[in-house]
């Protein structure tokens, strides 16, 4: 039990104080007598490892942060890879048809080429899975606790969540507007034959709404284990 609540307890603290720090802390904690604050290190245990992420990594050898949400491990970045899951090349766009771009928004892929790139033992989430995700969170159905601080200019950002959404619009051939830093656009594998939904983050709007889209635009991809 003291190992679990240590790696635990480090985990949740590893962005405010140092390892060895946190050490002190907790070894102090865990040898004062006082029941109450064990309990309460064993909430934050509880609720830390429920959280915990775990690395992915794809074809290209990209690596990727990961969190579980109601039971589903999710990716919380969006997916950069060059190649299917065969190795096969494939067609995708920069954002703002900017190279430079990829590392932090990921690449932008059709409908076709979206159901093919996932890693092995991955798959699209379906607008069931985009729901479930929703109703897991508790400001789920507002935008906030999805937008990455930093990336919405401004805007009533919170990333609560940790699902670090940035605005990566839609990829074109540059004969139109990409709606680059003012949306995102995600797929879901939900759809008909003519239309495929998307999950859609925007500017100056408080609520993750979906849309039917039409499959050959470009969106950004998210992942969850099958």
């Amino acid at each position: 039990m003291h190992n679990l609540i240590t790696g635990c307890l480090l985990y949740s603290l590893n962005n405010t104080d140092s390892i060895q720090s946190n050490k002190r802390k907790l070894n102090r904690s865990l040898h004062d007598g006082k029941n109450n604050l064990i309990l309460l290190l064993l909430a934050i245990a509880l609720m830390c490892c429920e959280r915990k992420e775990f690395e992915l990594k794809d074809i290209d050898g990209n690596r990727y942060r990961t969190g579980t949400y109601d039971g589903t491990l999710w990716m919380l970045e969006n997916l950069k890879v060059t190649r299917d899951k065969d190795g096969k090349e494939i067609h995708y766009y920069y954002p703002n048809n900017d190279e430079e771009l990829k590392n932090e928004y990921g690449l932008l892929y059709d409908f076709e080429v979206a159901c093919k790139v996932c890693p092995s033992g991955w798959r699209l989430p379906s607008n069931e899975d985009w729901t479930r995700l929703e109703k897991s969170l508790a400001e789920g159905g507002l935008s906030k606790s999805y937008k990455e601080i930093g990336f919405w200019d401004g805007e009533d950002e919170g990333n609560s969540s940790g699902f670090s959404v940035r605005p990566s619009g839609y990829g074109n051939n540059g004969e139109h507007p990409n709606n680059f830093d003012e949306n995102s656009y995600i797929w879901s594998a939900s759809g008909t034959t003519e239309f495929r939904w998307a999950v859609i983050f925007e500017k100056e709007n408080r609520e993750v709404r979906k849309a039917e889209q039409h499959p050959i635009y470009a969106f950004a991809v998210r992942c969850i284990k099958s």
